[in-house]
Formats: C-alpha cells, structure tokens, sequence
C-alpha cells in the first residue's frame, strides 16, 4: 500500500538483506531535497585558460569560507573543447543558465543584466596597462614628447570583444581590431600595429607562454595606461542566493586578509617588477566613469607614484 513517498513493506516475504537494502533505499528517499542539492552542488564558470588562475582560486576561497552557511559545492569549467570562450559568448552561456558564474570587468549593460557582486576582484589592477611591442620598436616610443605624438603616431591592437576596447577609441587612440585574442600577438610581430596593451596581471605570464612563437616581443619600458575597469563576479539575475554567498564569502576573506594576501601573492612581484615610478601613467577616461563604477585608491598603488582616476584627453607633456 501506498501513502504519499512511503511504502509498507512485509518483511517476511523478503529475506534479512533484501529488506536491509530497501530499507536503505527508502531512507534515502526521505532525505529533505535541500540537503541532498547541497551535496552534489556544482558551479559551472567560463574562463579557463591560464591567466584566469588567480579567479578562480579566490572563487574556490569564497566558496570555503561560507560552506557552513550554504553547504559544499564543486567548482567545473564549461567544457568548450579547445576553443577559448569570449566575454560575449560568456555572458550568453550565465544568461541561457548554462554556466551559474563569471569574472568579467562590469559595464553598465552588464549590470542591468545580471546580477553583479560589486566587490573589485582585482583592486583595479587589470586597468593598469603595459605594452607589448616589437623589440626594434623602443626607440620610436622614446621619442614621443607628449600624448597627442602618441594617439597620431602609434596604432593599438585590440580585441572588439573586450569590454575596454571602447576605452581607447572614446580618448582617441588609434586602435586595429581583432576578434581572437592569439590573433593580436600574431598582427603584432607582423607589424599590422604598434603596441598591444595588456594588464599588468597578465603580461608576463602570456609573454613566457608565447615566448617560443613570438619571440620578438617585448614590454615597452616607458609607457603604462591606467582606467577605470573593474572585474566582478557576476550571476543570473534569478540566482540571488549565490550572489549574497559571494558578497558575505569576500567580505569574510577581505576582514581577515585573506584577500590581500591572496592578491599580493599572485600579483606583488609583478607590481614591483613593473617600475611603475619610472614610468609615464596615461590615465584614460572610461566610458563607464559615468557609471556608478568607483574611482578611488587602490590599496596596491605606489606610495610615491601620485593617483589619478580619471582625466580628459590632453596634450600634456610627457
């Protein structure tokens, strides 16, 4: 006889370890549905590739620090096969619930589409810019005397596909487009531009991971960039108690300095390594800044090197 999700059962028409396991079987069924989901949770995300380590590491902290309040949960890479995933298409695979989560820089856009945790993942360091350029180039970029010499003399390369590549047309730069990331360190050896701008978080390590293919690349040593974009985790909009278990987990990490310590460790060297007060800083205005995108001091930022959040395209004297 049934009732309801439990079933009567005669032990004496079925043998001791026959019972035993349907014994078994039935408790299992009458586990409450939520205890059950938080043991085989798993949070799918985009980006894989080697230059997304410090993410998703700092994600996997997040998640331990509130396992106690929201249970246990396995973190998975979207299976792409060897294609790499572009922010556009990764925004498309959280929207289609595809993937549960992503670590882009925010837009205005983006934030009324999803819901963003606005806590800045890289203190803004992804904005701070270098450039790669060809070796036999260096000379030329030393004989610019201010920005505008710069915007008429030099092309960027970049990627339409990236949320800052407004950022360089809204201040006037030249910039080539490009739709595949490798694809600009391969326009760049041929000469198609002159300079290819990458963050300070990720330039070394692509230049050690390339250096067998391109091998006439090299960090130009005068110049850096520097604006506005700030990396969030974003969610679904429907998925709420994610978003508050990321806000409580950083907030967690930043109060103990956890999150300090993480980011120096993966990002302190390069920092030094830079020189940043031997260097010329071009702050560029985003076209976010009218957004509610802060602009303030990043705890990272050299004591002796003056901040500057934003300016107006000028003819300043390098």
């Amino acid at each position: 006889m049934h009732s309801g999700r439990y079933v009567d059962v005669n032990p004496s028409i079925i043998d001791g370890w026959q019972y035993r396991g349907l014994l078994l079987g039935l408790i299992w069924l009458m586990v409450p549905p939520v205890v059950m989901a938080q043991e085989s949770q798993t949070l799918s995300y985009s980006q894989k590739e080697f230059r997304y380590q410090y993410y998703q590491v700092l994600l996997r902290q997040v998640l331990d620090v509130t396992e106690t309040e929201f249970g246990k949960i396995e973190l998975k890479a979207y299976d792409a096969g060897n294609s790499e995933i572009t922010e556009a298409r990764g925004m498309a695979l959280l929207h289609q619930k595809r993937i549960q989560i992503t670590f882009v820089p925010t837009t205005e856009k983006r934030e009324k589409s999803f819901r963003a945790v606005p806590f800045p993942l890289d203190q803004g360091l992804l904005g701070l810019r270098l450039l790669l350029i060809k070796a036999e180039n260096q000379q030329r970029f030393d004989l610019l005397r201010n920005e505008t010499e710069f915007r008429e003399k030099m092309q960027g390369g970049f990627n339409t596909n990236w949320s800052d590549y407004d950022t360089y047309l809204h201040n006037g730069f030249k910039v080539v487009p490009a739709t595949k990331y490798e694809t600009l360190f391969k326009m760049l050896e041929s000469g198609r531009f002159d300079y290819f701008s990458r963050g300070l978080i990720e330039i070394w390590s692509e230049l050690d991971n390339f250096k067998n293919q391109y091998s006439d690349l090299r960090i130009e040593n005068r110049f850096a960039f520097y604006y506005d974009i700030p990396v969030y985790f974003f969610v679904h909009k429907d998925d709420e108690l994610l978003a508050q278990r990321l806000e409580l987990g950083l907030k967690r990490l930043e109060a103990t300095g956890a999150f300090s310590r993480l980011f120096l460790s993966y990002y302190g060297e390069k920092i030094d390594r830079a020189k940043l007060d031997q260097r010329q800083i071009i702050t560029l205005v985003s076209p976010q800044s009218q957004t509610k995108i802060p602009h303030t001091r990043p705890f990272w930022w050299p004591n002796n090197l003056p901040f500057k959040a934003t300016q107006n395209p000028s003819n300043s004297q390098l």
